[in-house]
């Protein structure tokens, strides 16, 4: 979005405010969101007051500490990315700006920003996208978000062990498609999770349930996750149905991380979508 807007304040202080989406790159708290009409000098236009600036949600307790092992998952309509993040950059308010490629930029907005020195997450759901593919601008204003997690690779998968997770912390969920809901609504996510390590890798179950209004829906999950460099994927998750994508992570202090990505469906078949993280030890 590359809008300049000309506004006439009070008597007391005229000038120019000048709001342009293409500039810096994103993060922090940015310009105003949307397009706003130029009107013509009144007394009217002159009591208006500006448009709320984009702004960042959540915060970090230190920034995410990229290793050589480090992976991450990207999600948004129509796109899923896993792998290797040999490319990170992260704003001053702890939003993930920069996942190899995919990069947020100008005027933007990270909500439900959560992490430390072991993994990084958060939603896009402003600024201007930029993947391999082209590029896109969010506005804020209807279901299209990237959600992201970054963390750092286990080295290996012990032989034996069950430790305990956590309640998880989760990104709002976005609608992806289907049903008869209101596209435009986020939802709120919670879940759980249980990590037993054996010969056969890391067996991994859990839930995830989406809340978005009075519809409630959930996906659940029971699979193996056979290497630390591995994702195992669910149901239907690559197939626009639901599902999830799990790997595994290295949370610190002999603790591990469980990072999911995944699609819910609601009773009425709307799909929704969002990233977990749970810390087990």
């Amino acid at each position: 979005m590359k809008n300049k807007i000309l506004f006439s304040f009070s008597l007391l202080s005229l000038g120019l405010l000048h709001a342009c989406g293409g500039g810096s790159g994103g993060g922090g708290g940015g310009m105003p969101m949307g397009a706003i009409p130029a009107v013509a000098p009144s007394a009217t236009a002159e009591a208006a007051a500006a448009a709320p600036a984009a702004a960042d949600s959540g915060s970090v307790s230190a920034p995410f500490a990229r290793g050589e092992r480090a992976r991450y998952l990207l999600l948004g309509v129509g796109a899923q990315s896993f792998g290797v993040l040999s490319q990170s950059e992260q704003a001053a308010s702890g939003a993930m700006t920069r996942l190899n490629d995919n990069t947020l930029t100008g005027s933007s907005a990270t909500k439900e920003i959560n992490g430390d020195a072991n993994f990084a997450i958060g939603r896009w759901t402003a600024g201007t996208v930029t993947r391999s593919s082209g590029a896109e601008t969010l506005t804020g204003d209807d279901n299209r978000a990237y959600h992201y997690l970054a963390l750092n690779e286990l080295k290996t998968l012990p032989e034996s062990g069950s430790p305990t997770c956590d309640a998880g912390v989760f990104t709002n969920p976005t609608y992806v498609g289907g049903g008869s809901g209101a596209a435009a609504n986020s939802g709120a996510a919670s879940g759980s999770s249980t990590l037993a390590f054996g010969s056969e890798g890391a067996g991994v179950k859990g839930a995830v349930k989406v809340t978005v209004g009075d519809a409630v829906g959930s996906v659940n999950f029971d699979t193996k996750v056979k290497s630390p460099s591995s994702t195992s994927v669910t149901g239907s998750f690559l197939s626009a149905g639901a599902g999830a994508g799990i790997t595994l992570g290295d949370h610190g202090s002999g603790a591990y991380a469980v990072a999911v990505g995944y699609s819910a469906t609601l009773p009425s078949g709307a799909r929704y979508m969002g990233v977990a993280k749970f810390r087990c030890a």
